[in-house]
Parts: C-alpha cells; sequence; structure tokens
C-alpha cells in the first residue's frame, strides 16, 4: 500500500482539509503493529527496517504535523524561531519543507527558555522547542 506517495501528492493538490485522516492514521498503526509484533517475534533486521520505514514516511510526517499543529495544547506556542503553522497553508508549507529534508540529519534548535509559576510560589524552568523539532520528535 503507497499511501505516503498518496498523502504527499494529496497534500500537494487539494486543501489540508480535504485529507482523509482514516486512511493516513490506519497505514500508520498498521507500520507501527508490524513493528511491534516484528520486536515480540525478535526480528531485530526487519525491526530496523520497519522503524526507518516508519521515519520517512509522509504518511507519519502528515500524522505528526496534524497533532503538533492542531491537536497539541500548546499549539499557539512559538519555540525559539517564533514560527506557528496555525493556517492550513502554513501546515502544507512545513510539510513540504520536511517531506524535502532527511529525518536523520536533523539537528534541533536549542529550546526557548521561559518560567512557570510552582504552586508554593517559585517558578520552574520550561524548555519549548520549535515547531520543526516537536514534528520531528513526534
Amino acid at each position: 500500500m503507497n499511501t505516503s506517495l498518496r498523502a504527499s501528492a494529496h497534500v500537494s493538490h487539494k486543501g489540508w482539509y480535504s485529507i482523509d485522516w482514516s486512511i493516513i492514521q490506519k497505514y500508520v498503526t498498521k507500520l507501527r503493529q508490524r513493528i511491534y509484533r516484528a520486536e515480540q517475534q525478535n526480528q531485530q533486521r526487519k525491526v530496523r527496517k520497519l522503524q526507518r520505514l516508519l521515519l520517512r514516511s509522509k504518511a507519519n510526517l502528515l500524522l505528526s504535523i496534524r497533532k503538533v499543529t492542531q491537536q497539541n495544547n500548546g499549539k499557539r506556542t512559538p519555540g525559539v524561531d517564533g514560527y506557528t503553522a496555525s493556517k492550513p497553508s502554513e501546515r502544507i508549507k512545513l510539510f513540504k519543507q520536511l517531506a524535502k529534508g532527511n529525518v536523520f540529519r536533523h539537528r534541533p534548535k536549542p529550546a526557548k527558555r521561559t518560567f512557570i509559576p510552582k504552586k508554593n510560589g517559585k517558578m520552574r524552568p520550561l524548555g519549548i522547542p520549535t515547531i520543526r523539532d516537536r514534528v520531528y520528535q513526534n
């Protein structure tokens, strides 16, 4: 099943809201299940190949972008670069940029440091990564 190829073609020709998320979610879930099964059967080579396939998958990239920019609570919080992908066109642009790049050569930027109050009145540090780093981490 070439869902990842169809996913990238689908994004480039149509809008963000016309993506069939259930198909993409199903593909990624099945791939994760295959990794789990191969791990249970102690097939290390197969596990590594499936993990590499998952990391390079455009469907997985789409789901990560969707989670980071639409579903997470910190979706409107920018990192040190000040960038948030809140509009569908920005999400498509982010997808195209990240799809061109290589996950394995990604160098994360330093996290933005802010301090938030604790219950006892003291402050604790909080590191906020950039959107790109959050997508890759996801």
